[in-house]
């Protein structure tokens, strides 16, 4: 005999791929309204910060203040109706109501000391991080998201987007010009 959850199936919810970016950012304030009490610092990251018209998910780097803090946004978005993905020390996803469907939300746990190195890989672009990665090897330095921008196995910059780039003798672009453009940063090319 069939178990009686399964015998009434919840109604289909559809997972909503991609937000206007405007739908996105209203989204996000609403978020990081609800949450931003358990945070020492909140930033929205990945392709809002990057102000891509299409939106797939909502990405955010946060500092808690502690443990018991980090795992409070879990019950502040279940607040806000959402649906846990996964929960665990350094990541939270969830599915957020909207529209008529439900739309990703991602928490990226940083330290003060990697905030930086974490909001720069979490904005992006993909492309723009595997540019920069090959830049830092040739270099003599890694990129590592869990800690900072390694020379000679130490940590020379993580805590701000900046000091990474100086660390690496680059300007610091704007997230919006963090895309490759025939196989090189936007931000290198030659404006018109």
């Amino acid at each position: 005999m069939k178990k009686q959850s399964t015998l009434f199936q919840e109604s289909e919810v559809t997972v909503i791929p991609e937000l206007d970016l405007k739908e996105a950012e209203r989204l996000a304030v609403q978020v990081k309204e609800a949450v931003e009490n358990q945070c020492e610092r909140i930033e929205v990251a990945g392709s809002i910060r990057r102000q891509k018209s299409k939106v797939h998910d909502i990405d955010f780097v946060v500092v808690t203040k502690n443990d018991a803090e980090w795992q409070k946004i879990n019950e502040k978005l279940k607040n806000l109706k959402a649906k846990p993905n996964c929960s665990g020390n350094n990541v939270i996803k969830a599915f957020l109501p909207c529209q008529n469907g439900l739309f990703q939300v991602d928490f990226y746990r940083a330290k003060p000391q990697t905030f930086g190195i974490h909001l720069l890989v979490r904005t992006g672009s993909a492309d723009h991080n595997v540019w920069l990665a090959g830049y830092a090897i040739s270099k003599g330095m890694r990129i590592k998201y869990s800690e900072g921008l390694i020379k000679d196995n130490s940590v020379i910059a993580g805590e701000t987007e900046k000091g990474v780039f100086e660390a690496l003798g680059l300007p610091c672009p704007l997230p919006s010009e963090r895309e490759i453009v025939e196989s090189k940063p936007m931000w290198m090319l030659p404006q018109n």
